[in-house]
């Protein structure tokens, strides 16, 4: 954690979770939970300690919700970093929407995956020139890509379902860390990762996976950091606090 110093009132975190807070007019049925109570408060008395907490609770203990009403209340800027695509889409389309239901208020988030997650403009225009595909399926998955290109807000190939997991034509279409040319790319400022960027550069809640926080703490630790505490190379900004949820799978 930084030098910034929140100070969560604890009561009132562990009255959002009581029958009389937030959720149990949020959430049908809500039934309070002695363990997800308690994590949040100890999540709380760590973000005011600037201290460390490993935390373990059995499943449907509700433990998302547990670290995500402290870290947003304190005002931090906080990644939180998983093992998992399901958990990240967990917290991105459940959890954070149940709670900007409960509060009345929107969050800014911002999802954070490698660069090859992302469609490459250059790339995929200069695929499109070549005179033609090795077969027809893959002709009809790139018409598609194309389609889709002019769609998409994001870039984000998890958004093609008809995309297979291994597929040797999206190698194609986006680019590796050594192909990108950064700030020399024509197309930089409409580049889905410059813009994925931006956008985590001012969120309050960037999600990752595990791999990606790694690398970027490697990045650092082989740059020189400037006098703000930024290296030049890293990926994810600057935060105040990290949250590994699935930390089993950490090593």
């Amino acid at each position: 954690m930084t030098t910034s110093s929140p100070s969560l009132q604890v009561p009132e975190i562990e009255q959002f979770f009581s029958m009389e807070g937030p959720l149990s007019s949020t959430i049908e049925r809500y039934e309070t939970r002695d363990e997800q109570s308690q994590i949040a408060r100890e999540v709380a008395e760590a973000i005011n300690s600037q201290g460390k907490l490993v935390a373990e609770a059995g499943t449907g203990t509700g433990k998302t919700l547990a670290y995500l009403v402290p870290a947003i209340a304190s005002g931090l800027r906080v990644v939180i970093s998983t093992g998992t695509k399901t958990l990240q889409d967990q917290i991105i389309e459940k959890e954070l929407p149940l709670l900007e239901k409960a509060v009345g208020k929107s969050f800014h988030v911002q999802l954070m995956k490698g660069r090859s997650n992302y469609l490459c403009h250059l790339r995929a225009g200069r695929f499109a020139q070549q005179p033609y595909l090795p077969s027809m399926p893959q002709k009809q998955l790139f018409d598609r890509i194309q389609q889709w290109k002019d769609e998409t807000t994001t870039g984000d190939r998890a958004e093609l379902s008809e995309l297979p997991d291994d597929s040797p034509l999206w190698a194609e279409v986006s680019a590796t860390s050594d192909q990108c040319t950064g700030r020399r790319c024509a197309d930089y400022e409409r580049c889905w990762v410059t813009q994925m960027r931006r956008s985590a550069a001012n969120a309050q809640i960037i999600i990752v996976n595990h791999h990606l926080y790694f690398a970027d703490a490697m990045l650092r630790s082989q740059q020189p950091a400037s006098s703000s505490g930024e290296s030049g190379l890293a990926v994810i900004p600057t935060h105040d606090m990290v949250i590994f949820d699935e930390a089993h799978d950490l090593d």
